[in-house]
């Protein structure tokens, strides 16, 4: 399976943000990444944070919109995931405008299931949250865990993971705001199945890689950044996962 990994566009009319963000980069650095990375690939997958909903600026809507015009256009299948920048629209109006089944979901793919995370809510007791989230209290409700529980327990191969928040950095032991909050639990059943192969993330701008119980975790850098693009053509195979950076993203390789 080889697909294009693209995160964090944070896609606005506004040039100098927090963080050295140029968020109205993002549309042109993404038509860049397709019409550069995306040949030979079986599919896109956007890791969240797509569009910023900044009061008195361009409605997020409209933004979404654009983006997912450029992926369309790309040919390919392509997957979306939810932000916690993307919860400035309730996820239930999100979702058409990424073409997205569900807040959470599956799909195959080069021989691969792959599921799709939602660890955008603060509360596990409200996933569909009426406002926009706060970023360093994210969460995966129960309901989702046991869907969870149940994909891996009826995979019949090899599993990928997808969630816009991460469950680790560079090591599991780290309190860094940017991870799930009730991570431990999750990765307890992705290590217990036998059948994760990898962990995809964003959020966390700077990207970087881990590895915990025999699993790559793996963290894209934010296109948003500066004026330099960034992001990955990734190769999962019998023979290990090679991530092949473009930009500010490193490159890396799991055999």
């Amino acid at each position: 399976m080889r697909f294009l990994a693209v995160t964090d566009l944070h896609y606005t009319n506004l040039h100098d943000g927090v963080e050295g963000r140029q968020h109205d980069l993002s549309l042109d650095k993404l038509k860049q990444a397709v019409e550069n990375g995306a040949a030979g690939c079986d599919c896109i997958v956007n890791l969240g944070d797509t569009a910023d909903g900044f009061a008195g600026h361009r409605p997020q809507t409209e933004l979404l919109s654009e983006v997912r015009d450029v992926l369309r256009g790309s040919g390919l299948p392509y997957y979306a995931i939810i932000g916690n920048h993307d919860t400035s629209l309730p996820k239930e109006d999100f979702y058409p405008y990424l073409d997205m089944p569900d807040r959470y979901y599956a799909f195959d793919c080069g021989g691969y299931r792959c599921l799709v995370l939602d660890a955008c809510l603060n509360d596990v007791r409200e996933p569909l949250p009426q406002t926009e989230i706060q970023w360093d209290d994210c969460w995966i409700d129960p309901g989702q865990i046991a869907w969870l529980r149940q994909e891996l327990e009826q995979a019949a191969g090899d599993v990928l993971i997808f969630t816009h928040v991460p469950f680790m950095l560079e090591t599991r032991e780290t309190e860094n705001p940017h991870l799930i909050r009730n991570r431990d639990a999750v990765m307890e059943l992705f290590e217990k199945s036998g059948k994760v192969r990898a962990v995809f993330s964003g959020h966390y701008h700077d990207g970087c890689f881990g590895m915990c119980g025999g699993i790559p975790y793996i963290t894209f850098s934010a296109m948003v950044i500066g004026e330099e693009n960034a992001y990955a053509v990734v190769d999962v195979t019998d023979g290990g996962i090679t991530v092949t950076g473009f930009g500010r993203q490193k490159s890396a390789r799991w055999t």
